[in-house]
């Protein structure tokens, strides 16, 4: 009898521990947060994840359940990348996983995804294959280059624009910076050259001095490079008296250069560089976008940024899919993304349904895209100037010289 009792009592102490566990919905986050990846970006994302659970649960949780967020650390490196994942999936049974800033990561994840059925939303991936391999499991809510680089070679042609180089990483990403720039520019009269290294240079030197003897000087330099890579390419460029100049201008392809970092490794000298975020704090200017802006700012006492919005938009159209299905299988998860209408700090969600482009399939087609331009030390993005698109310009010329 007394055994009968142990056994009861264990299988009492199971059942509640079972039923503890089941008191919560884990989310499962990815974000490069030690190098060789781009550690400060990585983190932009893992804090707007953050701020978006600590809301969820301040209003009571999903499903009358506490959110538990659990961020793995890829390095911004594909292998380790699938094995965060694959904790993620079978050790951690997480619901869904966001995140990530590396497109060679996210395309390598997208396979584990599919093996796991597990859903995937990119937060910072910008390689079209990241949505062209066209997985039921993955979704993007960032841009992909095809989207973000048509935008910016419109404005390199309405700026007027003669001579462009792209120096770019030789990554997926990289290649497609390239490529975009190369077929959106091909028809306008512009003169685009291109060459690639690697992401692990410290040195940009001799690339540089190649663009200063260039006969014509360039107009303007694509950097297409993601990191610390990124930092030290722009800063170099700049050492070298290359860009920005009253000749040559800078344009940053990664997301680096929105960060406080890049003013930390800059200095004075980052006044003039241009980037393209994926979105600006407070635009639209709605009561969602400066909640969140003041939010951020309070739990991390940095300014938001694009990165940051992703990384919280992420878990949020998760936990909106959750409970628009009142369900954490992940076919219910992906049922409820594909209806999904949301409106974030960035605007309103939607994934799309098309499969032409292929890197349109469960693509957000709304992501605003900008061009912004420093005129300022310690600038944050959103006081840049903007300079594109034309509608939304704070700047009166499409480039400010030196």
């Amino acid at each position: 009898m007394r055994k009968i009792g142990t056994m009861v009592a264990a299988a009492m102490l199971l059942t509640g521990t079972a039923a503890t566990a089941q008191e919560t919905i884990k989310i499962g986050g990815l974000a490069p947060l030690s190098p060789p990846g781009g550690v400060q970006t990585g983190e932009s994302l893992r804090d707007g994840m953050i701020l978006a659970v600590e809301q969820l649960n301040a209003a009571g949780g999903l499903l009358g359940k506490k959110v538990d967020l659990v961020v793995e650390d890829t390095s911004g490196v594909p292998e380790k990348g699938v094995a965060a994942f694959e904790r993620l999936a079978s050790k951690e049974n997480v619901v869904a996983v966001t995140g990530e800033a590396h497109s060679a990561v996210c395309s390598a994840v997208g396979p584990v995804a599919a093996k796991y059925d597990l859903t995937f939303v990119a937060g910072e991936c910008w390689s079209d294959e990241v949505t062209a391999a066209k997985r039921p499991q993955v979704f993007r809510l960032t841009v992909a280059n095809s989207l973000v680089f048509s935008v910016a070679s419109d404005w390199v042609e309405a700026a007027g624009m003669k001579n462009v180089v792209v120096f770019a990483e030789n990554s997926d990403w990289g290649f497609g910076v390239i490529d975009i720039f190369t077929k959106n520019l091909q028809d306008s009269g512009i003169n685009v050259t291109s060459f690639t290294g690697e992401n692990t240079t410290t040195d940009f030197t001799p690339q540089l001095l190649q663009l200063r003897r260039a006969d014509p000087k360039p107009d303007l330099v694509v950097a297409g490079f993601t990191g610390s890579a990124l930092l030290l390419l722009l800063k170099q460029a700049a050492d070298l008296g290359i860009a920005p100049s009253a000749d040559t201008a800078i344009f940053s392809a990664g997301a680096d250069a929105l960060e406080p970092e890049f003013w930390q490794v800059m200095g004075d000298k980052g006044v003039h560089v241009i980037a393209n975020p994926a979105g600006l704090p407070g635009r639209p200017d709605t009561e969602i976008s400066r909640a969140f802006s003041e939010a951020y700012q309070a739990r991390f006492n940095r300014p938001a940024n694009a990165v940051a919005m992703e990384g919280y938009d992420g878990v949020m159209v998760i936990a909106e899919a959750i409970r628009a299905k009142n369900s954490t299988s992940s076919q219910d998860i992906q049922a409820g993304l594909r209806e999904l209408s949301w409106e974030g700090p960035r605007g309103t969600i939607t994934f799309s349904d098309k499969t032409d482009p292929a890197w349109a399939y469960q693509q957000w087609m709304g992501v605003p895209i900008y061009v912004i331009q420093y005129t300022e030390a310690n600038q944050t993005p959103t006081a840049a100037a903007v300079l594109w698109p034309e509608a939304e310009r704070t700047a009166d010329a499409l480039l400010l010289k030196p």
